[in-house]
């Protein structure tokens, strides 16, 4: 017995110290393995990563994941997606990394090619090769409390940006990216966002600039929920300097057009109220048109609001963060359906005072006046509780009716028309009452898609939680059908 116990002990001990050994000396042994790789992330207070359902879930259509991406993980994932046919999401609760790039890369590949979606949910996390495996999905959508980070990588002594470019350390993910859909710059934007041993979390407007979700919806959503922030003050012209750098960098990273190398258009005015001097800017970019490139349609929306009163943010969501976000998703919408003529995005500045950034823009135009086809203006399109949106300008503009009828009738929404006959004394007319005023007065057709007024009009209470999301996105899915048709059926008169 007493041997027994003796050999038993110098057995435990042998194995301590080969493990110690292995650990300390030949980290690299255990990294080769699954069973290594296991043994050392618990070391490291970490879990390798497991597919699973929840307990009690109904159906089996999303598949829960959480740990660090390891060397099995492509065999754990055939097996789980190989027995449940009708899993159609990983939700991706917290995948902070991987430890094997080339199997993390497979892995994500198998993900698209059995055409799975992925999901960040309320407070997940995904970081470094986490976020590349995010990427894999078909469909991918992010909970706007979740987080994705992204870093650089090292190899030996060297870091990544040590290798030349064209270096095949680089292809691997590059090639993975082009696969994946994603913008090759995303690439070189993480190795520059923060070093191997660092992480950087991406900002809404990075995870909108790189594609990282494929929800358009979602990316509108975001873009008005920033702009209507806190953060941005309320937009107030002089003091909206936030809000001009999110749509230039939006209009750079889709790719639009300068007039005059900028986008930047700036231009004084005199403010009725204070007889003072002011300063705006309006934000200007175009897309080419395939068939009609001299002839222009302008897409326009106001991006400035109250600012600050009393102490108090005016953040104006509905009036009119909702249709800055339009304007900007219809610019990469377009840019990747490149229309019969060409469009002009304008982002115009100082509509709350006096219609002041339009105004300046037909006075000023940077193409000629009579090349302008048809002005679509959109002002505060995010909240109606009857789901009704008001097209106006068909009645002095009537070519344009039935086109816009012909989409009206496909979709949810009670369509309306009016709000444009001088002589209907049984609605306010609105020609003249946004930015659609000055195209109007110079005689371009013009069309402003809005809603009537809410209790919040220009109240402190015009924020993003009080929008309705689904009239929104439906009343933006209107307006991309709408300009579609006229571009491509425009009328004779």
């Amino acid at each position: 017995m007493k041997k027994f116990i003796k050999k038993s002990l110098i057995g435990l001990l042998t194995i301590g110290v080969l493990t110690v050994i292995l650990i300390f000396f030949f980290p690299q042994v255990l990294y080769v393995s699954a069973l290594g790789q296991k043994m050392l992330m618990k070391m490291e207070g970490e879990q390798v990563a497991e597919f699973y359902f929840k307990e009690n879930q109904t159906s089996k259509d999303t598949l829960y994941m959480k740990g660090i991406i390891y060397s099995n993980t492509l065999t754990d994932i055939k097996k789980v997606l190989d027995n449940n046919s009708q899993i159609t999401t990983i939700t991706m609760v917290n995948v902070g990394g991987s430890i094997d790039d080339e199997v993390n890369l497979v892995a994500s590949q198998e993900i698209r090619k059995r055409n799975i979606n992925t999901y960040l949910p309320k407070n997940g996390m995904v970081a470094s090769g986490g976020t590349d495996m995010f990427l894999a999905g078909t469909k991918r959508q992010v909970h706007p409390t979740a987080k994705l980070g992204v870093h650089s990588w090292s190899g030996g002594d060297k870091v990544a940006l040590d290798f030349p470019k064209e270096h095949e350390e680089h292809k691997k993910y590059l090639n993975y990216y082009k696969e994946m859909e994603i913008p090759t710059d995303f690439y070189w934007y993480t190795l520059k966002a923060a070093p191997a041993d660092g992480i950087h979390w991406m900002t809404s407007e990075e995870i909108i600039n790189y594609n990282i979700t494929t929800d358009t919806k979602s990316e509108l959503l975001s873009l008005q929920e920033k702009l209507s922030s806190n953060e941005f003050k309320g937009r107030g012209t002089g003091n909206n300097q936030l809000a001009q750098d999110l749509i230039t960098t939006y209009f750079e990273n889709v790719g639009l057009k300068k007039f005059n190398n900028t986008y930047n258009s700036p231009f004084t005015f005199i403010n009725k109220k204070t007889t003072k001097k002011r300063e705006g800017t309006n934000i200007i970019g175009y897309i080419k048109g395939k068939k009609y490139p001299n002839k222009y349609i302008v897409i326009g929306a106001h991006y400035d609001h109250l600012g600050i009163v009393n102490d108090t943010i005016y953040n104006g969501a509905d009036d009119n963060a909702s249709g800055t976000a339009a304007l900007l998703v219809l610019a990469k919408h377009f840019k990747s359906h490149q229309p019969e003529h060409s469009i002009i995005f304008a982002a115009f500045d100082a509509e709350e005072l006096g219609l002041h950034g339009s105004k300046f823009f037909v006075e000023n135009p940077p193409i000629p006046l009579e090349d302008i086809q048809l002005n679509f203006n959109f002002d505060m399109i995010s909240r109606n509780p009857k789901n009704e949106i008001y097209v106006v300008g068909t009645y002095p503009y009537q070519q344009f009716k039935s086109l816009v009828e012909k989409v009206a009738k496909t979709s949810s929404l009670k369509v309306s028309y009016g709000h444009d006959n001088p002589n209907d004394k049984t609605k306010d007319y609105w020609m003249f009452s946004s930015d659609n005023g000055p195209f109007h007065k110079k005689g371009i057709p013009n069309i402003t898609f809005s809603e009537e007024d809410h209790p919040s009009y220009h109240k402190p209470t015009d924020d993003f939680e009080n929008i309705n999301p689904t009239f929104y996105k439906n009343v933006v899915k209107l307006i991309q059908k709408t300009i579609e048709n006229i571009d491509q059926n425009f009328p004779t008169k």
